[in-house]
């Protein structure tokens, strides 16, 4: 095994170093030269742009202190298409690529200067969010039209599927390099990151002249970071960043084939992993705000889906670092080590598989630590409130659809694992009978007339018992009306395993998204200004009963429990729902001091002693004190007529 990889990466590099030295004049006048344009362009556009009052001023949004000029992504773009003419056209470098022709060129300057100018326009004058998705998929539709279809690059699609395809994927790519373009250098620092990749993957692919354009991107992104990075003399503007998003969407689908997928489609999507992910979640969230009720946001949060927020990836890294320069690093580190996963993809085909699940958990692992402070936190939020858009009215259907669906898909799998036919006899004949009677047995047993969001055990039992029944009779009907079931009892099995757990989880899941939100409301409280620190004395089940109040308010909730004590020294280290039980009383004054609580709740019943013992803890730590508990108030009613 070892053999083999150091054999592939010697073979690799080999093959570079040889293909870089064969007529390198090419790729070095393709980099360098883009470079030194952009960086003599940059300076007058970025005058131009301050002259006609391009300026970000400075907003609770934007990240600026000062007013900085945008639309300089206008010389990256006179910078690409002069570079690509001139090795077009110059003695000695036409012909450099098969794919990327004078006449792709020119193709290609008329729809990204279509693109340019909608974006030159938002930056001047502004433009709704609605029109300007327009002409970017009238921009899409021109390439699509000019033969930059993902159709040749996976699979043979219909027309209409491959131009909603190539579509999707060109206008999502420019949106993900705008949206993303909000810190100093960032998007023209992961263009370059990307364009670097992705000419890798080519050279490792033995197409070493198709990297020119992404050389000359590269080149120009660089030569535009000499004034972009942090602290920016200019911005790039939607002109330049969608500019940006357009040519790494549409540049490998030039260079890609079906037999080369990870360097199509599956490198260019870890290139662009961190717009791509910033956008996802730009959508998620605004949704679900857009969802909640205005009592429920934040009038910084309440936005719609096209409008701008101060929630993207890179305004929560700012704000862990506190620095532009520092977030800027953290950022060009992470989409690096996804363009490096690529890479190794690339070089090493028979672990391609491997590697990309590498960078799948890596890019799990951080997402989830930004996706649970927001998006989960605001769509857990949306999906326990007690008004949700699902009322009682609208989840009887759904359970009853569910378990349908639950039931088809069971029969289906019992017969195949049991070895009988799933034909059209089968689903004629035998389908009915089986699925039929075990939601007759549904109804019977009252399975839809249990309000589930309150199920104690015994309601979980008649459901498995229901579930059962069902299926016996089922098996019991179909043997009686003489069908030749064969293998009656494996079937039955079968079907009520495969059915128990789905039918089982549809009933779970809701009352599980209140816990869910409950334990990431813990989490966002923890360390939020003005929250309720509370320190817990008991572990009964007073404290269960609580604990259950806080989760059916799971989302709402401004108290947050910061520790748990109880006298029992059996509990001691010991985890009651989620919470660790710290010790007894004596512990008290130090649990105070370690994690600034503003309040003590009792939950359990206390010894004159146990008492005292509060009180000292607190004569030394004046927070306040209260006691959470269920009685039985008697109320007596006069009768007429006793006055």
């Amino acid at each position: 095994m070892t053999s083999s990889w150091s054999e592939s990466l010697c073979e690799a590099f080999v093959g570079l170093l040889i293909r870089l030295t064969e007529d390198s004049f090419r790729y070095l006048f393709a980099f360098f030269g883009a470079f030194v344009v952009t960086l003599l362009l940059t300076p007058a556009v970025r005058e131009y742009a301050r002259r006609n009052g391009m300026v970000d001023e400075p907003n609770e949004r934007r990240i600026n202190r000062k007013p900085i000029p945008r639309g300089g992504g206008i010389a990256i773009f006179l910078a690409f298409h002069m570079i690509l003419l001139i090795m077009a056209f110059y003695d000695g470098i036409s012909n450099i690529s098969t794919k990327f022709t004078l006449d792709w060129q020119l193709r290609f300057l008329l729809a990204s200067s279509l693109l340019l100018v909608i974006g030159f326009v938002d930056d001047k004058y502004g433009m709704r969010p609605l029109l300007k998705l327009v002409g970017q998929v009238i921009v899409a539709t021109l390439l699509f039209f000019s033969d930059v279809r993902i159709e040749g690059v996976i699979v043979s699609f219909p027309g209409w599927l491959a131009y909603l395809v190539t579509v999707f994927w060109i206008v999502g790519a420019i949106n993900a390099f705008n949206l993303i373009d909000g810190m100093d250098g960032l998007s023209a620092g992961l263009s370059l990151i990307a364009s670097i990749g992705l000419a890798g993957s080519l050279i490792f692919k033995g197409q070493t002249a198709d990297t020119i354009p992404f050389l000359v991107l590269a080149g120009a992104c660089l030569g535009f970071l000499r004034y972009n990075f942090h602290p920016a003399s200019v911005f790039l503007g939607d002109s330049g960043s969608m500019f940006l998003g357009l040519c790494i969407a549409t540049l490998p689908l030039i260079t890609g084939s079906r037999k080369e997928l990870v360097t199509s489609i599956g490198v260019p999507i870890l290139a662009m992993g961190i717009p791509i992910f910033d956008t996802m979640l730009a959508i998620w969230r605004r949704t679900a705000r857009a969802l909640l009720p205005h009592n429920m946001v934040s009038a910084a949060q309440q936005t719609r889906i096209m409008q701008p927020d101060n929630d993207h990836l890179h305004h929560r890294v700012l704000r862990q670092t506190l620095n532009q320069r520092r977030a800027a690093l953290w950022l060009y580190l992470f989409a690096t080590v996804l363009v490096l996963f690529g890479l190794a993809g690339v070089i090493l085909h028979s672990h391609a598989n491997g590697f990309y699940m590498l960078a799948f958990l890596v890019a799990a692992t951080v997402a989830v630590r930004h996706m649970i402070r927001v998006e989960i936190w605001d769509t857990g939020r949306l999906l326990s409130r007690k008004r949700a858009p699902l009322r009682q009215a609208v989840l009887l259907p759904l359970y009853i659809g569910a378990d349908v669906i639950v039931l088809l898909a069971a029969w289906i799998t019992a017969r195949f694992f049991t070895g009988l036919t799933v034909g059209q006899q089968a689903f004629v004949y035998n389908l009915p009978i089986v699925v039929s009677t075990v939601f007759l047995a549904l109804v019977l047993f009252k399975i839809y007339q249990r309000v589930w969001s309150r199920a104690t055990i015994r309601d979980y039992v008649i459901l498995t018992f229901a579930l059962l029944f069902g299926t016996v009779a089922a098996c019991a009907v179909m043997l009686m009306i003489n069908q030749n079931v064969g293998g009656c009892l494996r079937f039955a099995v079968v079907m009520f395993v495969c059915s128990f757990f789905p039918v089982l989880g549809i009933r779970v899941l809701r009352e599980s998204i209140k816990e869910i939100v409950h334990t990431v409301e813990r989490i966002v409280l923890d360390d939020r200004p003005g929250t309720d620190r509370l320190i817990v004395i008991g572990g009964g089940v007073r404290f269960s009963l609580f604990l259950q109040e806080l989760v059916s308010r799971a989302g709402q909730n401004n108290t947050v429990i910061v520790g748990l004590l109880d006298d029992d020294v059996n509990l001691h280290g010991r985890i009651i729902a989620g919470y660790k039980v710290q010790g007894g009383l004596e512990k008290l004054a130090d649990l105070i001091e370690s994690t600034g609580a503003h309040r003590v709740l009792i939950t359990c019943e206390m010894t004159e002693t146990g008492k005292e013992m509060v009180r000292e803890a607190l004569r030394n730590h004046p927070i306040g004190l209260s006691v959470w508990q269920i009685c039985e108030e008697r109320i007596e009613i006069q009768k007429e007529g006793s006055r």
